[in-house]
């Protein structure tokens, strides 16, 4: 359920970008879809790298601002390779970096100055902390009217949690999806994949975009506010509705689906198969191609409404029993012969030159100079004319700094008068 609402997310996104691309093209196709669009990022949080990295995939020119004093946090999390992080070399791929101590008033200054040169600037800070600086939406509005301001917090800029501390374990615990995920009558599970910032990173991007085309529109800019929890709501889909109307609550299921069966997850004699019969016709087949005769014809199971009814205690540890003699890719053979949605879990190792994966450049190597050839997951949209850039190396801490600088007349010396106090 969460991943096809987020392949709809996506899908929302690579549409609007272009949309814009057709518009500033009139017709003709341009390099990239965001051309020419500047992003000033001043977070370290995931949700907003990451969305900046869908931005900066399709032309946009994002400049990181990170800390003097040792950059983004991220350059420290695992893996490491040559001492420096893969994972903030795949969060800011093809991106600029310049150190500015923006708390600083001389750092608040320059930040002020460099506002004239972009389009949109992003945030993740603490309610209240921007304002303390002189760098909320309001007083950038002031200076620059079509300014797009992305504003990122984990529980809204408003209310009695507005500031509290959050992770994506966290945001899934209050944001249901964890209740909802797990084994019926066991603890309840975080998804290993950090969707929490994912989902919130695609609604950060799909909302920078959306205001860029109203600017485009009207000529102003306006505030882009996105939430953590927010967009973990949106993952539960119809399950409030349930419980408003007729007193549902979602109960942790597993991989079970109760309103049909078998579908379902099972172990074999390599590792685990997801199998997802949803017909009366694919049951049948099913039973046929996996040798199943007698399920076919057992009482118990004649129809869907037999095979789900008590199906943790009937139907499921008959299969889990006659499935385990084969391999996880004979099952999936078989049942992929008869039209059958079925599948192999598979493992990082197995996905990486997976030829579905490889024929449809759903991983990208990177020949790196630094840390050899690499394997990342690739922008997962694509628009048929205006590709999306290869992915590069991160930038070095404070790499574009003096160029920056520079852009605004401050001399060589002032320059290190201000590297010297640690503004820069």
């Amino acid at each position: 359920m969460c991943i096809f609402s987020a392949f709809l997310a996506f899908l929302d996104l690579a549409q609007i970008l272009l949309y814009i691309c057709a518009k500033k093209s009139k017709g003709v196709v341009t390099m990239n879809a965001l051309e020419n669009i500047k992003i000033l990022d001043l977070s370290e949080k995931l949700t907003i790298s990451l969305a900046t990295l869908y931005l900066s995939s399709y032309g946009a020119e994002v400049t990181k601002v990170e800390r003097p004093n040792g950059g983004d946090k991220a350059r420290s999390w695992e893996p490491v390779k040559n001492g420096d992080s893969l994972y903030f070399n795949y969060l800011n791929s093809g991106k600029k970096s310049i150190t500015l101590d923006i708390a600083t008033a001389e750092g608040a200054e320059i930040l002020k100055k460099l506002l004239p040169f972009y389009d949109v600037v992003c945030v993740g800070a603490e309610a209240g902390y921007m304002e303390s600086l002189g760098l909320g939406y309001e007083d950038l509005k002031a200076m620059k009217p079509d300014i797009i301001y992305a504003s990122y917090s984990y529980y809204g800029e408003t209310g009695p949690y507005k500031n509290k501390p959050a992770s994506s374990l966290t945001a899934q615990a209050k944001g249901v999806a964890m209740d909802m995920t797990g084994v019926h009558n066991e603890y309840p599970v975080q998804s290993a994949p950090s969707i929490a910032e994912h989902y919130s990173a695609v609604y950060f991007a799909t909302g920078i975009v959306m205001a860029l085309i109203d600017r485009n529109i009207r000529g102003i800019g306006q505030k882009v506010d996105i939430a953590l929890l927010d967009s973990i709501y949106s993952c539960i889909e119809a399950a409030p509705a349930a419980y408003s109307t007729v007193g549902e609550v979602h109960k942790r299921k597993g991989n079970f689906d109760p309103s049909c069966a078998p579908y379902d997850t099972f172990e074999t004699s390599d590792g685990y198969v997801a199998v997802g019969v949803a017909t009366q016709n694919q049951w049948e087949k099913f039973c046929d191609v996996l040798d199943l005769g007698d399920l076919k014809e057992d009482p118990r199971f004649i129809d869907n409404e037999g095979r789900r009814t008590d199906y943790m205690n009937t139907l499921c540890p008959i299969l889990a029993k006659r499935l385990s003699v084969y391999t996880k890719t004979e099952v999936e053979n078989k049942c992929r012969t008869q039209g059958i949605p079925c599948c192999a879990v598979l493992t990082i190792p197995e996905i990486t030159d997976l030829p579905n994966t490889l024929e449809n450049g759903y991983m990208v190597s990177v020949n790196s100079e630094k840390y050899g050839t690499l394997r990342y997951p690739s922008i997962p949209f694509v628009l048929g004319d205006t590709k999306a850039k290869s992915f590069a190396d991160a930038p070095a801490l404070g790499k574009d700094t003096n160029a920056c600088i520079e852009m605004l007349g401050i001399t060589e010396k002032d320059i290190h008068t201000l590297q010297g106090k640690k503004v820069i």
